[in-house]
C-alpha cells in the first residue's frame, strides 16, 4: 500500500481518539505514543527522520496509535508503557517481551478491524519475516521469540495458514489462540500476561487499585 494511503489511515485513527495529542520533538529513535491516562493526554514523540515519507514509519505510527485507542476505549493497560507495581528491576527485560505481546495481541484486532487490507498484507509479509528467523541456526531473543510466536499465532487466525508448529513455540503460540481479541478487556489482558508468563517466568500478574489507579501488580508464582 503506498504511503499517502497509509498516511489517510494516521490521519484517521488520530482524529478518532478524543483525548489531547501533543507531538513532543526527538532528536531520533521510531515514533512513540506515550499515553497519560490520568491527563488524558496522548505524547507522539516524532523525530525529524519520521517525518520523511517511510511507509514502515507509517506502519509504526499506526501501530501506536492503536494502542492509544485501546487505552482510551478499554484500560491503560493497553497504552505503550504498562502502569506496573512489585517488579523487579532485574526482571523487566524478561517481563516486558511477555506484556509488549500480550498487547499487540489485542491491537492486532483492532488494525483488522480499522484497516483490514493493510493489516492482513502487513501481516502477511510479517508471517514470512518470523517462519525465516525461526528457521535460522541461531536462537532468537526473547523478544523477538515472542513477537514470532505472536505473529504466527495472528497467520493461523487472521490467514489461515496450517498450524505447524510444535514444542514451546507450540505453547507459545496456543497461549495467544486461547484468548480470543476480539472485545478486548482487562480480564482477558491479564489471562493472556498470564499464559505468556506461565510459559516460564517465576512471576504472575494481577491488576490493583492504588489510591484509585489500576497497576497490574507482579507476586511470586508460589504465592498464586
Amino acid at each position: 500500500m503506498k504511503t499517502k494511503k497509509i498516511k489517510n489511515l494516521v490521519k484517521k485513527a488520530k482524529g478518532e481518539l478524543t483525548w489531547l495529542s501533543l507531538e513532543v520533538p526527538q532528536d531520533k529513535g521510531p515514533i512513540r505514543v506515550i499515553s497519560d491516562a490520568d491527563a488524558k493526554i496522548h505524547r507522539i514523540f516524532i523525530s525529524p527522520e519520521n517525518a520523511e515519507a517511510d511507509p514502515r514509519q507509517e506502519l509504526l505510527y499506526l501501530h501506536e496509535l492503536g494502542h492509544a485507542t485501546l487505552c482510551e476505549r478499554v484500560h491503560p493497560f493497553f497504552g505503550a508503557v504498562f502502569p506496573v507495581t512489585d517488579l523487579d528491576e532485574r526482571l523487566v527485560a524478561a517481563v516486558s517481551p511477555v506484556l509488549n505481546a500480550a498487547g499487540d495481541w489485542f491491537v492486532g484486532q483492532w488494525q483488522t478491524e480499522f484497516c483490514p487490507e493493510l493489516a492482513l498484507a502487513e501481516l502477511k509479509h510479517e508471517f514470512e519475516a518470523s517462519t525465516e528467523l525461526l528457521s535460522e541456526e541461531q536462537p532468537p531473543t526473547v523478544e523477538k521469540f515472542f513477537v514470532a510466536a505472536l505473529v504466527i499465532a495472528q497467520a493461523i487466525k487472521y490467514l489461515k495458514v496450517r498450524d505447524n508448529c510444535d514444542g514451546f513455540l507450540k505453547q507459545t503460540v496456543h497461549a495467544f489462540l486461547e484468548v480470543p481479541p476480539e472485545n478486548p478487556s482487562v480480564q482477558k489482558f491479564e489471562l493472556l500476561a498470564n499464559k505468556l508468563l506461565e510459559l516460564g517466568a517465576p512471576l504472575r500478574c494481577r491488576k490493583v487499585t492504588v489510591e484509585g489507579r489500576d497497576l497490574l501488580q507482579f507476586y511470586p508464582k508460589a504465592n498464586s
